[in-house]
């Protein structure tokens, strides 16, 4: 890294990902070898097996987002342990209804 605003590598660990199609019989299990990378820059990964490509953050509250994840995961701590939405709004500068939709996905992907 020479300039100090580069990104550092993102290193993609493929054992830490399963194939999301609920269609191949090792859906949810991890380490299976069937994981290559598609896409560094899309964060996207293909499964040997369906030939499916998929993101990295797909089944989990992070998919499609464009907010950092860090945020996000701080402002659903700080629901979680009671914090006042409007006290979030004014102190992390977001609208209401991104806080709502943060916890909505949030709530939504832990049912399952």
């Amino acid at each position: 890294m020479n300039n100090k605003n580069e990104k550092p590598e993102l290193v993609m660990d493929v054992a830490e990902h399963f194939c999301p199609n609920p269609d191949y019989p090792t859906v949810g299990l991890k380490g299976q070898g069937n994981l290559r990378v598609h896409s560094k820059a899309e964060l996207r990964l293909r499964c040997t097996e369906c030939r499916k490509t998929f993101s990295i953050t797909e089944l989990t509250p992070f998919y499609a987002l464009k907010s950092d994840p860090a945020l996000v995961t701080i402002v659903i701590t700080l629901l979680a342990w009671g914090c006042p939405v409007q006290a979030i709004v004014k102190a992390c500068e977001l609208d209401e209804r991104t806080v709502a939709s943060w916890l909505e996905r949030a709530g939504s992907h832990s049912q399952w």
